[in-house]
């Protein structure tokens, strides 16, 4: 019986490598068309011609076109496609591990541009689709909503350390973080010429101010 167990899970294995394969096959030729040339005039055909696989494997994998951009987001987002939550990551952790409140600061506005950076180029793409697409516009309303609720941590870590600013409450100042890190701010950052240094500079400026005496 052993015998027996081993090469199934061998090619169960090998499978799931191929099909996880394919999958950033899909994905990589997506992000590259909808960079170049938008999200609605990008069809399904495109991103299929331009992975080299079959239209019915690219909605097998992910259902539609807007769970194809909604993957894309997600992997710029994160930096890859590690099973891990921007919580479980390492730069969060040591954001979160912060005993010194500016120190927290620094830190996050480092994992805003870095973030931010990555989603920037395609931002113009996403609000264009959510413009017209209900889908779309569900999936930012989604993002926004988890993007109020995690950027709220470096409000309540610089609280729970007791620096917050005095007369400022916890739920204003998640309000004026989520405001601040729309991606559309380092996308149109990046318009004026600035570089990353510089824009992370501004965001620790700014969430100094807005968080600190």
């Amino acid at each position: 019986m052993p015998d027996d167990v081993k090469p199934r899970r061998y090619r169960s294995t090998l499978r799931a490598d191929q099909a996880q394969e394919t999958r950033r096959r899909i994905r990589a030729a997506a992000d590259t068309l909808f960079l170049e040339q938008g999200y609605r005039d990008v069809s399904m055909d495109d991103i299929a011609g331009a992975a080299g696989v079959a239209r019915q494997t690219v909605f097998s994998a992910f259902g539609s076109k807007a769970g194809v951009l909604k993957e894309v987001l997600d992997v710029r987002l994160a930096g890859d496609d590690a099973p891990l939550s921007i919580a479980e990551r390492p730069a969060a952790r040591r954001l979160l591990a912060s005993t010194d409140a500016s120190d927290a600061i620094r830190r996050q506005a480092k994992i805003i541009v870095d973030a931010g950076s990555r989603v920037a180029p395609l931002w113009p793409a996403v609000q264009q689709a959510a413009a017209t697409d209900a889908e779309i516009a569900e999936l930012l309303r989604f993002y926004d909503e988890g993007r109020h609720e995690g950027i709220g941590i470096i409000v309540d870590l610089v609280a729970n350390l007791g620096a917050l600013r005095r007369g400022r409450s916890r739920a204003k100042a998640k309000d004026a973080v989520f405001l601040l890190t729309n991606p559309a701010v380092i996308h149109n950052a990046k318009q004026l010429g600035w570089s990353p240094t510089e824009i992370e500079r501004w965001y620790t400026d700014c969430l100094s101010a807005l968080l600190l005496d």
